[in-house]
Parts: structure tokens; sequence; C-alpha cells
């Protein structure tokens, strides 16, 4: 029976015998709103049946109206090419026949469906009323851990032929064969997944619920029931079994020489590097720097070592950090400011050095913030909760796919849509509401497991934050350690700075309070009561006045944070000054600022929310009172237990509120971010001591045997005065207590890098902001054109970025050289980066997390361009009482605090364009103050040597052609 005749009902869905044939269409089109015009141009059509493709159809469509410009552009289908194509009434026959009976499969399904149906209501055929799966939806439930889920990334992540992208019969084709993975991957599901998988699928937005319907019963009939072997279901969840890892017996080299014929033996003719490292290179910088971080470990002393990019530092460290926690029995702990760091640095590097130390493979552990890592317990439970949220439910799905393939549990693994990121926050661990052994799930935690890998390893990889939380914690967290690496470490102070100080933010304290209470659903105060009630009456009628209280408490509380964030709000929204994140604004305050009439009214509301934060965690303490004990059955234990984390909370955030807002530390600086972007209007309070420094020195440096600090910009000038100061190591530099050492990159710059200064940019003092940004577009619109794109853009201002933005896209239109910029196309820098590599003539522009961690190797990027000198707002709160810190010390400011600030965070830019021996390219500077400024020489010193030309654009476009020629 044709599918566009037979009326589809619910009943029918399940009516399906079995989910064996599948139609995979795709489409391209003259737009994308098809009751308004948009006309089909192409189709593709690929049959599966029983696993296999069984059958092909593709033909072109007159669609009897004009092919836009960018539809050609994009499909490379024009309108000479459809002039003798049938019209689609004429195509539709054949399509509907292979849609006999079968599944409509597309990549965005209901983009192509509207397109169907609306084709088929011209033509006089009833819609199509069959099963319908999105292999969009089904990708992103079947492959958790994927970065994208575009028809190009899973074609890349899947190793899938897709050559010819937007012609629909090879899209067609690419997601005919993502189907079938998805399909084998089904299949290979454990039941006990499929079932839950069943349960929580209900709001998907295709027919995935059936299909998982269908796949079980199958599994069922064919007597299915046990998972795979490296699968084990615990308490109904299927989990991946762990890896119980063997230790080498056999006499390691590091305890048989010393580590100078060690170093010899990786670096020699048939050295073990060269062996295990395809595309190896001799690099001496990285000799020297693997014997120098070893000798200080061996001397006791602290080392502060620049090595610039392409010297291989990750490795230069790691194999002394190995070498001597193997030779001294010492753990060694390498910190990195990113978590990104930490995963390459794990899964690139991990390799080699167990392929080096092979006799005896070294114990390494990647530790994260407790945070990172899935609480199963809250995670079992909150699978019996039910949810119409699709964010959620689709949130949930991944999670038991995940937990079929990880061993860590650790969430970077997982590419959650938005809403889950919020549902994350509900099922992660903490400390606040652990029962420890207590918990069923204790034996499989993986937060408890990765501290026992922690325990038990020779070097833990961890990061900066959780070094500083592990200060704050009284170190319980990290095991003992008396060596460190410490990479990225220009950032050091700064994550110092964030962790010794405190912050909150509207959205912690909302949350808080529609976990225990939400105005919709059940939370965790009625989950208690419900609980209590079922346990024992008497508990129950010893806590009912207590409950009921906090239940009015709670929501008179909802309403009293509300009226104060507003007004928090209000005043400082017209004060606030651009902070260095897109979309958010920032402002200073003191005390002495809640003095006005506005001030009054913030200081009064502020008294109310702690008054009321104080009293709901008192009453939920006397409702804990009432009921935990040992007596309490285990399935209540859970819920006691997040309601003794939530008593905490309650307690701390009354205390952050009126430390930050009704008492003053004159070594504390206090300001209110404000994200103007977001609807909720969220807002951020911080406290942060303005110097770090002597801290660092008392909490950390003294306390170690040795540190190694190390990154690509660390010296100005070759001088480390200025990061000496900041981490409180300046008189051990001035006693020649603390080693240095700048290694310079093995690029050759001179041959490999072209500064260029427009000389008729405008100086930044004689110049409206109009005048410069007008010069500005000017020029880069034309180096643009000479680069074919390939064009990295570093703005210091959102601002500016947006004002550049749209004029320069409109120039660059004609020459078909595609503009993104950061926050006007997306805000995930990852996403921009890939996109403006998949593209083949692009300019990205981008703000301040561009000049640093964006790592586009080869021809991709052959253009980098640095608007302004990146210093960091002197109106930024932090910077601004760092500068009268150093005023009051009759210091200058500006020359010690905000040129050394500017000069690494330009060496970082600097170093986004070469990154491999090979690269080649132009450094555009916009900024004249580089040659104009006295200071400005700084800049230009701090740089590798190359090439510096200052003209006209219109004379550099010329020297900039011949040099990528």
């Amino acid at each position: 029976m044709d599918p566009c005749l037979r009326k589809r009902d619910e009943a029918e869905e399940f009516e399906v015998k079995h989910l064996n044939t599948f139609v995979v269409v795709d489409f391209e089109t003259t737009g994308n709103r098809p009751k308004e015009g948009d006309r089909i141009i192409q189709i593709g059509a690929v049959l599966v049946r029983d696993g296999e493709i069984t059958e092909r159809f593709s033909t072109l469509v007159n669609p009897r109206v004009d092919i836009p410009p960018f539809i050609e552009k994009l499909t490379g289908i024009n309108d000479e090419m459809v002039a003798d194509a049938p019209p689609i009434e004429d195509a539709l026959p054949s399509l509907l026949k292979l849609l006999d009976g079968a599944t409509f499969v597309a990549h965005n399904v209901f983009f192509d469906l509207s397109f169907l149906q609306n084709a088929l209501h011209e033509a006089g055929y009833r819609p199509f009323t069959g099963p319908l799966l999105d292999t969009v939806e089904l990708s992103r439930l079947l492959l958790p851990g994927q970065e994208g889920y575009r028809l190009s990334d899973l074609s890349v992540g899947l190793d899938i032929m897709h050559d010819r992208p937007h012609q629909a019969d090879s899209d067609a084709e690419a997601t005919a064969r993502i189907l079938l993975h998805l399909l084998g991957k089904l299949e290979s599901m454990p039941l006990v997944t499929l079932q839950q998988l069943q349960r929580v699928s209900r709001p998907f937005h295709s027919d995935v619920q059936t299909l998982l319907s269908d796949i079980e019963q199958q599994k069922i009939r064919q007597g299915a029931y046990e998972p795979a072997v490296d699968l084990e279901v615990v308490h109904q969840i299927c989990l991946k079994k762990r890896k119980t890892v063997e230790k080498n017996s056999g006499r390691s080299l590091e305890e048989t020489m010393d580590f100078d014929d060690f170093v010899d033996a990786l670096f020699g003719e048939r050295g073990m590097l060269k062996e295990h490292m395809p595309g190896f290179e001799l690099r001496p910088a990285q000799v020297t720097m693997m014997k120098q971080v070893y000798d200080s470990f061996d001397s006791g002393r602290h080392l502060m070592i620049e090595a610039g990019t392409g010297t291989g530092k990750s490795l230069a460290y790691l194999i002394p950090a190995v070498f001597w926690a193997k030779q001294q029995e010492e753990t060694v702990v390498i910190s990195t400011h990113t978590i990104q760091l930490q995963e390459q640095m794990y899964s690139r590097d991990l390799p080699i050095l167990q392929a080096i130390f092979s006799n005896d493979a070294p114990r390494i552990s990647v530790l994260k913030g407790r945070n990172n890592y899935l609480c199963l317990r809250k995670f079992s439970h909150s699978l019996q909760e039910e949810h119409d949220n699709y964010d959620v439910q689709l949130s949930k799905s991944q999670m038991l796919v995940w937990l079929t393939e990880t061993e860590t549990g650790d969430m970077e693994e997982l590419s959650l849509p938005s809403g889950g990121q919020v549902y994350w926050k509900q099922v992660q661990s903490d400390a606040g509401s652990c029962l420890n052994r207590q918990c069923p799930w204790f034996s499989r935690c993986y937060y408890h497991q990765a501290r026992r890998k922690a325990q038990q390893a020779e070097v833990i990889v961890t990061n900066h934050s959780l070094l500083f939380t592990d200060m704050g914690a009284e170190h319980r967290i990290i095991p003992s350690y008396k060596y460190a690496v410490i990479d990225e470490a220009h950032h050091f102070d700064d994550v110092a700075s964030r962790h010794l100080g405190d912050s909150i933010s509207s959205y912690q304290l909302e949350g808080m309070l529609h976990r225990l209470h939400p105005d919709r659903g059940v939370g965790l105060l009625e989950e208690v009561e419900e609980a209590v009630r079922g346990w024992s009456e008497a508990s129950y009628e010893e806590s009912k006045h207590a409950i009921e209280t906090a239940y009015q408490q709670i929501r008179e509380g909802k309403e009293t944070v509300r009226e104060m964030y507003t007004l928090l709000y209000q005043w400082s929204h017209q004060r606030a000054k651009e902070g260095e994140e897109i979309g958010h604004t920032v402002m200073r305050y003191k005390q002495e600022n809640l003095r006005d009439r506005w001030g009054r009214a913030v200081v009064s509301a502020v008294r109310n929310s702690v008054d009321l934060l104080l009293a709901i965690g008192k009453k939920l303490e006397a409702i804990y009172a009432n009921i935990h004990g040992d007596d309490v059955p285990l399935g209540m234990k859970s819920l006691v237990t997040d309601l003794n984390g939530m008593v905490k909370d309650c307690l701390e955030y009354a205390s952050l509120l009126h430390d930050m807002l009704l008492t003053e530390d004159e070594d504390h600086v206090y300001w209110i971010e404000l994200d103007t972007r977001s609807t909720r209007k969220n807002i951020f309070l911080h406290r942060v001591p303005i110097d770090v420094s002597s801290l660092l020195r008392e909490q950390f440096f003294d306390k170690k045997e040795s540190v190694i600090l190390t990154s690509a910009t660390l010296s100005v000038n070759s001088s480390f005065a200025y990061a000496t100061e900041r981490f409180g190591l300046a008189d051990l530099l001035r006693e020649d207590s603390v080693d240095t050492a700048v290694l310079a990159s093995p690029f050759n710059y001179k041959k490999q890098t072209l500064v260029c200064i427009p000389s008729e940019i405008p100086n930044i003092k004689g110049a409206t902001e109009r005048h410069f940004i007008e010069a500005l577009i000017d020029s880069l619109s034309q180096v643009a054109v000479t680069t074919k794109g390939r064009m990295l853009v570093l703005f210091t201002s959102y601002a500016m970025l947006r004002n550049v933005y749209e004029p320069l896209k409109e120039r660059l239109k004609e020459a078909d050289i595609t503009v993104l910029g950061h926050g006007m196309d997306g805000t995930s820098r990852s996403k921009l980066t890939k996109q403006f590599r998949s593209l083949p003539a692009c300019v990205l522009l981008g703000t301040s997390s561009f000049w640093e961690g964006v790592d586009i190797p080869g021809e991709d990027l052959s253009c980098l361009a640095i608007v302004r000198l990146p210093f960091v707002p002197p109106n930024h709160p932090l910077v601004e009482a760092r500068n009268q810190q150093l005023e009051e010390q009759k210091k200058n400011p500006f020359m010690q605090l905000s040129v050394p600030q500017a000069v690494i965070r330009f060496k970082q830019g600097f170093g986004r364009l070469v990154r491999t021996s090979t690269d080649r390219g132009i450094v555009l500077i916009y900024d004249r103050r580089v040659i104009d400024a006295r200071y400005g020489r700084v800049f230009l010193k701090s740089l590798p040597e190359t090439n510096v030309l200052i003209q006209p654009t219109g004379q550099l476009l010329s020297e900039i052609s011949d040099w990528l020629a």
C-alpha cells in the first residue's frame, strides 16, 4: 500500500512487524522555507533493507524558479543544469515507490520531510505518514562522545567517504552509511540498556523509541539477555568492566643507568623516540630541557623555563618526571591550565612513555575536580524521575550509552546538549552529598576510582584549579607530593586569585532553591517527605511541621533572592563596563558605593536573603536531625545525605553573600559581573585577593622541594622579573635560589614569518575609533583578498569586533571569502575553528579566548592580524586594584604590570601562526604603538628574530603575495 494513502495513528506505530526497511533521503533545495516558495532541486535516496544497501535513486529536479547564487555556490547546481530535469511531480513516483512500507530517514529529518510533504500536497498526493528516523538525533544518542553531529563531522569521525558534500546523492549515501553504523551499534547494545533507553526516550522527536522496541524484541526472541564480556550489570545499569593492569616485571632502564645515559638512549641514531614517534625530529632544546628538569629535581631547586613553540616541552618534562618518580619512588604532579591539555597529554604522550619505559610501564593517572565525574547513585535515582524536557531525556539516554563505553566517568568525554549542562549539575559527584562507603555504588564510584588511581600513581596529571582547590582543602584531594611541573605557568597566579578568592552566581543560588522545592514538579524536599512518610509514621509526625515551614520559607526565599538579584542588576547595569568575556560586563564596588538610595535598597535585600537562607538551612538541619541514623533504610540514606548537602549549601551561600556585600577586607577586590546575553540576567559576585604572590610563596613554593614552571611565554624581553614577582619568587631570584632558562623555538621565524605594520593606520591616540575602524576594514579586506582568506584576526574588544564584522563581510562577499565572528556566528571556539578550517576561503574574527590555545597548523592559517596590543582594560576590577596598590608602593603600574602582562599575551597571540617547522605566513600588527611608543619596542623585542616591514597596505600587498608564493 502506498505510504501516502494510509492513515497513521498511535496504535499503528506498534503494528510495524520489524523495522528492517529504511529509505535514506536528502534534498537539495533553493532555500529552507517550502511554504514560502523554496523548492527541491535534487533528490538523493538510498534503500537500506536487512542491513544492506539494495537500491539507489537520484535525480536533478527543475524547480521552475531561479536558483539563488549562494545555493549555486553551496551545491554546485545551477539553472542550466536543471533546465531539462523533470519537475517534482514527475520525480515523486520513483521516490514513493521506494518509500512504500519503509521508514523515512534523513539527517535532520524534519527539514527534508517538510519539503516532501509540501511537494506531495502540491502534486495532489496525501502526506507521508510512515515512521521517521533522524540520524542527527540517533547519532547524538549512540555517539555521545562525538564532537560534532553535522554530516561532515560524522563522516570524518566514522571514516565514511563523503567526497561531494551538499550534493543530494552523496549526502544520502553518507547518511545511509552512518545509519548502518548506528543500527549495528544498537544491535550490539545490551538488553538492559535498550530497556532503560526506551523508558527515557519518549520525548524524542523521531521514532527512536519504536526502533529501540523493535531491536529489544529481536534480542528477546534470540535469547540475547547477557551483555558482552567486557560489560557488567550493576543495579540494573550496564557498565564497562574495569581493566586490570598487570605490572610488568624485569629490570627497568632507569635502575641501570643515570639520566644522561638514559637521554642518550632516547635520542641516539637508533633511539627509542625515533622508534616510537612517527616523524621524530631531534630537537636540541628538548634534550636541554629534559636535563634541566631532572637536574632541578635532583638539586631541589625551583626552575622557570620558557620553551618556545615546537620545543616539544610536554615530553621534555614528562620523561624526567617519570624517571625521577621511579628512581626516587616519589610522586610527581604535572599541572596544566586547561583540561584539554590534560586530555591531549594523556592520549598523545602516555603511549610514548609506556613504550619508552617498556620494562616497567609508568603509573600515570589523570585527576580532575570532583564535579567532572558522574555520581552513579544520583544518575540511577534520576532515571526514575519522569521528565518531559527533551534535553534532559536526551542527556540521560546519552549517558546510558556512554556508561557501556567509559572507564573514567569523566564528563569531558560527553557532548551534551545545552540543557544537558544543567542536568549534569544534578548528577555530578560532590562532597556534600557523598555517602562514601555506605553508598551502594561505592565500589564503582568514578571519583573514588580516580582518587585510588592517583594514590597508586607515580605521576599525577591534574590542572591548576584542582591544585588550588586541594590547597584550600588542606591537601586532602591530591596525594602528598614534593615535586611538581606547572605547565601553561603564565596563568598560574590568575588561577590562584580565583581559587583563593570566592564567587557566587544567581544561577547557583536560584538553582539550589529550585532543586529543593521547584515551582512545578517534585524537588528534594518532596522526595524526603514522601520517603519519611513511607518509612516511619512517628518520624513523619515529628518532621511534618518543620517540612511545612521549610516549604513556606523556600517559597519566600525564592522571591527574596529574586528581588535581591533584580536590585543588584539594576544598581550595577548602568555602571558596568565591558568585560573580557563576550556578553559580560563588570563593575567594581566597595562598601562606600552602597550608601546611596539604590545601595541601601540592595543592602536591605541582601540582609533579607542572608536571614532567609540561614533560616532555611536551620530548618533543613532540624529535618535532617529527625530522620538520619543507622536505622534509616539504604534507599532513603541517599536522600538524607543530599538533604545534608543542601544544609551546607544554604549556610555557605548565606556566609558568602554576607562577606561579599555586607563586609569589606582591604586585601581583597570585589566586583559584580553581569551576563547581558542571557534572558535570565545571570549575576556573578567575585571577591579576590589583590596580591597572591605571598600566598603562593608560603602555601606552595616553600612547601615543595622543586617546582618547574614552564610556558612558551614567561619572559618579557628575556627577563623573568615580572613572572617571579607574580609568583612570589622575586626574593629567590635575587638570591640566585631559583634557576631560569629561555629555550628558543626550533622554528626559523626569519624564513617562516613576515611581520607587517600598515603605516596608514592612524595612531590610537590621534584618531577617533570610527576613523580607526574604517582604515582597519579597508586594510583587512585588501590583505584577505591577497591571502585568499586563511586569516585569523585577534581583537581585544568584542565591541570593536562587532563593528568590523558586517562591513568586512560585505566587502569580502564579492571575493567569495566567508567572514566568521566569535559571538556573531557562535560562541564555541572549537566549532568556529573547525568551520574556519573546512571553508576554502575564510576570515575568522576572534576575541580574548582566541589569543591562545588555538592550533591551526599548515596552510589553513596563513595570515594573523593583531588589531590592538592586548592590554587588559585598566577598568577591570582586579587590574584597577593592583594598579592602585602599586601606586601606593610608589611604583609605575603601567610599566610593571600592564606592559609585561600585555607582552606575554602578545607573544601568545603571535604564536598562533607558526605551529610546525613547515608553516609560513604573515603577521599584521594594526597598533602603531609598537613603533611609535617607547614601550612598544619591548613587544617587538620579545618576539623571535623575524623580518619587519612598515609600509602602507597597498605596498605591502605585493610583498605578502611574494612571501606566501
